[in-house]
């Protein structure tokens, strides 16, 4: 068999090639079918074993951040200036939160933490983490004195506060607020106390009336490696013991580690195990009843032309290709993370939808023709499309690799080469299955027993009629080749003789065209509704222990006086009167911006010194400025400011090299407001490049992913968009019809963006991965209809588009909703990472089918009309 061309295509020119292509290669497979099926799965087998050393990564900071975010250098930078090592801790100055565990002690209806028999139950729960928390190791107990990262004193991090704060408040002594001093001695406790009510001193001090919750840290040590890993134990053991701490009516204790995110996002992933499992059996199920196909004019089942067990082999092929590029890219010391849990939910659904195109190709072929010639017709007519499909899914994800959130890179990885092993296996494993299929049809075999099928007959037994009839292959030349074309279905039936004809319809493409109008308008909204950033909280399974202290966090601390730390980098000569001024007035304009809670909540080391003299009558002599600093500084070495002073050495004196401070925040509870404290700290410190001033939070790693979403977003679009054109262009030989795929694209990725914000989902690393995918998926349902329409003979556009959605809208049908079932299982997964993955996919596939059979269709019908006249006509030699 032949094909030949009419005339030279200017457009598309990869299609001709790629059908002519696959139409030899067809041949080839079905003359030697035995290889292509051991050989895949020989190395499927050997690839799967890659599995066998999966280690996830879980480091939710590292996996959820930007690589490249401002933030991660501030980090650093105070890292390097103050390193976090045994006897350098000062609570409330760390800039990590490896090997920390936070308790909060809330007091339930509206009592007052500070009443003398809650603070005995807040000292005897502190004492019970202190000495009843222990764990043994090599025959050795360790308890948190042991473990913990010891203050400049030698000493642990204590909790006296919590009963010094208590018991001048219960003696009526004024507490103020967020700054306490005692003498010349003052301590912060905005980030500790949460859920305060305050009075008004006579001197217009904010007094304390009253607060609701205490926070209280546990640093332990985290080098060198087997003293973390003892450290380690600790934190579970405190996770489990709290668990059972009996619980006090009048307080609520909410709690997490620096394990807990890492836990919780492995939990997620466990909990997806079964939900695969369900998926898959949901999967082969479907497949399984899409492929029956009944005796013409009867409703029993066809056991020649049905074909069961090649579906369940084809969700098989996509279980395969998972597996290969898992264990492969194991084996090539690619990391694993759990999100990459839900990729085969994904993958699976495509490869099946994969396999609806291909069977469904094989039942439009002459019934009347050779196996390895129906096998060949198939390949040159399916595997263009499903190369359409697997070339812009795979190259989708592959542009996802480039953002700068190594979550997302990864899953694009993974995925991507789970798409390529799909379509690998398909075009090998599963054609070769096609091969032994059309093999068994051409010869009558049932396809479950491979006996010979029994011929339908009124009178043959109801069990012969339920399980053993099959039609016959009809004889060449006993009528028109068209006759025998197809296997037809009542779907296929539908999608042609009534389905198109009604869209065709000029009320229906009225009313269509208003929908779509009505579509766009409710997208656009959406998308001007859209919100960024996934908070540490939404990477937890919703009855995750830690939920309640993240909302406690974000109610009572984010609200009011949680602490920024601001980094002078190049200190000016301290000593000169005019450089000290400078300083202040840039302390003060950080202190005067809207999201700080004013000079009451500054914590600066300068300030507290000029206090310590002022009470002594002694004025600071410039001369001496840095000889009366380190003797404020030093005099005791529980005083913060230890800390807080990077000093250099020239020749015999000493001079400040750089030093930081503390201010307190006010309404940074939600995702806008961090972002908007994020950019308006940095823009002060910005107005003073002389200082090299540094700001930072360990909240800023995660506003900067809210940040940097959006553009990274944008890109992937952008790019994804321009190659997935690349692509439509070489393989579908209609310049404007190329165009309309890309109107498609932008028309389901705003609807997803919109829709998505709509349903309540954020954009994220979770949601930002399925709006990547919606660009591929958008690209498959649009290039397979855009495709069909161009090659059809047909020469009316209506036609044109009845002859396209009789081929392909059932094929199509069943990819959506095989998708929508293998995702359908994550709907009640009580995890926001994946409702969210669950809901992005549904509206991706969703809205990307309505496009493919409603939308599409009308603008192709409208604008590109009788452009396309046979562009190509197809001869077959020997028909």
């Amino acid at each position: 068999m032949r094909r030949e061309e009419k005339f030279e295509l200017k457009f598309g020119c990869l299609e001709r090639v790629a059908a002519n292509f696959f139409h030899s290669y067809g041949l080839f497979v079905a003359r030697h079918p035995a290889p292509f099926i051991v050989g895949p799965l020989l190395l499927a087998l050997s690839l799967a074993t890659g599995l066998i050393s999966l280690t996830p990564l879980s480091d939710a900071v590292y996996l959820y951040t930007p690589t490249d975010a401002p933030s991660k250098f501030e980090r650093r930078v105070i890292h390097d200036a103050w390193p976090l090592v045994d006897g350098s801790y000062v609570p409330g100055r760390a800039v990590t939160q490896t090997r920390e565990a936070q308790i909060a002690v809330v007091a339930r209806e509206g009592a007052n933490i500070l009443e003398e028999n809650l603070t005995n139950v807040v000292k005897r729960l502190d004492r019970f983490i202190r000495k009843d928390i222990q764990v043994t190791y090599e025959n050795q107990t360790y308890r948190f004195d042991d473990l913990c990262l010891k203050t400049p004193t030698g000493k642990c991090a204590d909790n006296d506060h919590v009963a010094l704060i208590s018991r001048l408040f219960n003696h009526g002594i004024n507490v103020t607020y967020p700054t306490f001093r005692v003498a010349d001695r003052s301590a912060y406790l905005g980030s500790a106390l949460g859920g305060v009510k305050l009075g008004k001193g006579h001197d217009g001090q904010n007094i304390l009336m009253s607060a609701s919750s205490w926070l209280l840290l546990y640093q332990l040590q985290f080098y060198p490696n087997n003293i973390s890993y003892i450290s380690a134990l600790w934190e579970q053991e405190f996770k489990l013991r709290l668990d059972d701490y009996p619980k006090n009516e009048g307080l609520l204790v909410t709690y997490f580690h620096s394990q807990t995110l890492s836990d919780e996002l492995t939990r997620n992933a466990e909990r997806l195990a079964p939900k695969f499992v369900a998926a898959f059996v949901i999967l082969i199920v479907f497949s399984v009843i899409c492929s029956v196909v009944t005796i013409k004019d009867s409703i029993f089942v066809d056991w020649v032309v049905s074909k069961p067990l090649l579906s369940v082999l084809g969700v098989m092929n996509a279980a395969m290709g998972i597996a290969s590029a898992m264990g492969g890219l194991i084996y090539l010391g690619i990391p694993y993370n759990d999100i990459i849990a839900v990729m085969p939910f994904l993958v699976v659904a495509v490869g099946t939808d994969n396999m609806f195109l291909m069977v469904a190709s094989l039942k439009r072929t002459d019934r009347s023709l050779k196996s390895d010639q129906r096998v060949a017709e198939c390949m040159a007519d399916a595997a263009v499309s499903i190369l359409i499909t697997a070339t812009t899914d795979a190259l989708s994800f592959g542009v996802g690799t480039i953002t700068t959130i190594p979550s997302v890179q990864i899953f694009c990885l993974y995925t991507m080469c789970a798409i390529s092993f799909t379509f690998f296996y398909q075009v090998t494993f599963f054609c070769a299955l096609l091969v032994y299929a059309t093999r068994a049809e051409e010869e009558g075999l049932h396809s479950i027993w491979n006996k010979p099928a029994v011929a339908y007959s009124p009178s043959s037994p109801f069990f012969v009629k339920l399980f053993w009839l099959g039609s016959k292959v009809p004889t060449k030349g006993a009528a028109p080749s068209h006759v025998h074309h197809q296997s037809h279905c009542l779907a296929t039936s539908f999608f042609k003789n009534w389905y198109a004809p009604i869209l065709m319809h000029p009320v229906i493409r009225s009313l269509a065209g208003l929908w779509y109008c009505i579509y766009l308008i409710v997208a656009a909204y959406g998308c001007t509704q859209l919100k960024e950033g996934l908070e540490p909280a939404n990477l937890l399974v919703d009855d995750s222990y830690a939920t309640p202290h993240y909302r406690v966090l974000k109610h009572l601390y984010w609200h009011y006086g949680a602490s920024l730390q601001i980094v002078v980098n190049d200190a000016p000569d301290l000593r000169i009167a005019a450089n000290r001024r400078e300083i202040d007035y840039m302390v003060s304009t950080f202190a005067r911006n809207p999201m700080s809670i004013g000079e009451e909540g500054v914590q600066f080391w300068m300030e507290e010194m000029s206090f310590y003299y002022a009470s002594r009558n002694i004025s600071i002599i410039d001369e001496k400025f840095y000889e009366m600093a380190a003797r404020y500084i030093y005099s005791d070495l529980s005083n913060p400011w230890v800390s807080d002073v990077a000093w250099s050495r020239y020749d015999s004196s000493h001079s400040i090299r750089s030093f930081r401070f503390m201010i307190g925040m006010r309404d940074i509870s939600t995702t806008t407001r961090q972002t908007a404290a994020t950019n308006a700290f940095r823009d002060v410190a910005s107005l003073f490049p002389k200082f090299n001033v540094t700001t930072y939070m360990p909240l800023w790693l995660f506003t900067d992913q809210y940040a940097l979403v959006v553009p990274n977003t944008i890109q992937d679009i952008v790019i994804a968009v321009i190659c997935m054109l690349f692509i439509s262009s070489l393989l579908i030989p209609q310049a404007i019809c190329a165009l309309w795929v890309a109107v498609t694209i932008a028309s389901i990725d705003i609807g997803v963006l919109g829709f998505m914000t709509l349903w309540g989902v954020n954009l994220d690393a979770i949601s930002m991965i399925t709006i990547i995918m919606s660009v591929g998926f958008s690209v498959d349902y649009s290039a397979h209809i855009t495709y069909a329409y161009v090659i059809s003979k047909e020469s009316t556009p209506a036609r044109r588009v009845c002859d396209a959605l009789g081929d392909l809208g059932w094929p199509v049908a069943q990819g959506a909703t095989s998708t929508i079932l293998a995702v359908v299982v994550l709907a009640d997964v009580p995890a926001y990472m994946i409702i969210t993955f669950f809901k992005t996919v549904f509206l991706a596939i969703s809205i990307g089918f309505l496009h493919g059979l409603v939308f599409l269709p009308l603008l192709l019908s409208v604008f590109v009309g009788g452009c396309c006249s046979t562009t190509k006509q197809i001869e077959k030699e020997g028909r």
